[in-house]
């Protein structure tokens, strides 16, 4: 009925395959979890993690990355629902499966949405908890408001419309963008439930910055491969508004010599969102106009 599906690198899932396995138990549809191990370093870091339940471990010879693990996940599974889970994620209800199996048959695609913990952690992680809680953390309600920009960290979805969808030869940061609009071009409904999981991986800021540049640079990329629209995105929206007045480049030249003082900004115990994204607007205006 189900095949609960986590990728993994270097992560322990202790905790989240507990979870999983506890509730399995007290359900009469049949699941199974599958765990992507990506050539994580401790190869013994997931033999226990069998013995808890319908738990079984798909090896990656080679480090293949987040996408094409997804990809041998989902060729695996036993069941056509997949249910994608990365693995510093926990649910946030204790009914989390079952409020995923009420709503099958109802939508080839169901997003339960995310949340972050209330607790304020530590300076340096201040900004990706920040970020997360303003832009992410968002109820079904609001998410149906854009009903395709999904996070696929907590996404249930068909098989044969996430093969479709897939590209495992990708291997670039910042592809839910172009997993979202490709669910948006094949016209694929996407059913929001409030049915959270809790992200627990929390990045420092030099970390998010960095795959904020890359996560720029991939959706240029993707633009110019023609898999996603100009205007899909807010970014894009706004690069392209600018651009026909003539001010993407001012804009630009103007932001370069403040990029040191907006990541000490970023870095401080008062991160800004506001100041993020002209971060990402430099980045994506470099990338979208370099020859």
């Amino acid at each position: 009925m189900l095949s609960i599906l986590i990728p993994s690198f270097n992560d322990d899932l202790t905790s989240l395959v507990q979870i999983l396995c506890r509730e399995i138990q007290s359900l009469d549809s049949p699941v199974e979890v599958i765990i992507g191990d990506d050539h994580s370093h401790d190869k013994n870091n997931f033999a226990s993690l069998e013995k808890l339940g319908p738990v079984s471990l798909i090896r990656n010879p080679q480090n293949i990355g987040r996408t094409a693990t997804r990809q041998r996940l989902a060729q695996n599974a036993k069941f056509k629902n997949l249910l994608f889970l990365d693995a510093d994620v926990l649910p946030v209800h204790s009914d989390f499966l079952a409020r995923y199996l009420a709503h099958l048959g109802q939508s080839a695609v169901l997003f339960g949405g995310v949340r972050y913990s209330d607790q304020k952690p530590k300076k340096q992680l201040l900004l990706r908890w920040v970020y997360g809680k303003k832009r992410e953390a968002k109820t079904a309600e609001q998410r149906r408001r854009n009903p395709h920009f999904i996070i696929s960290q907590n996404l249930l979805i068909d098989r044969d419309i996430f093969l479709s969808v897939n590209n495992p030869e990708i291997q670039r940061y910042g592809w839910d963008n172009v997993f979202s609009y490709q669910l948006y071009h094949q016209d694929i409904d996407v059913l929001h439930l409030d049915n959270p999981v809790l992200h627990m991986g929390l990045e420092s800021c030099d970390n998010y910055l960095d795959k904020v540049n890359q996560a720029m640079e991939t959706l240029v990329w993707a633009q110019r491969q023609k898999m996603i629209s100009e205007d899909f995105t807010s970014i894009q929206k706004f690069y392209h508004k600018l651009r026909a007045m003539g001010l993407s480049r001012i804009l630009r030249m103007l932001i370069r010599p403040c990029l040191p003082v907006m990541r000490q900004q970023l870095a401080s115990s008062f991160p800004s969102v506001r100041v993020l994204d002209f971060y990402k607007f430099y980045y994506f205006s470099f990338y979208k106009d370099k020859v």
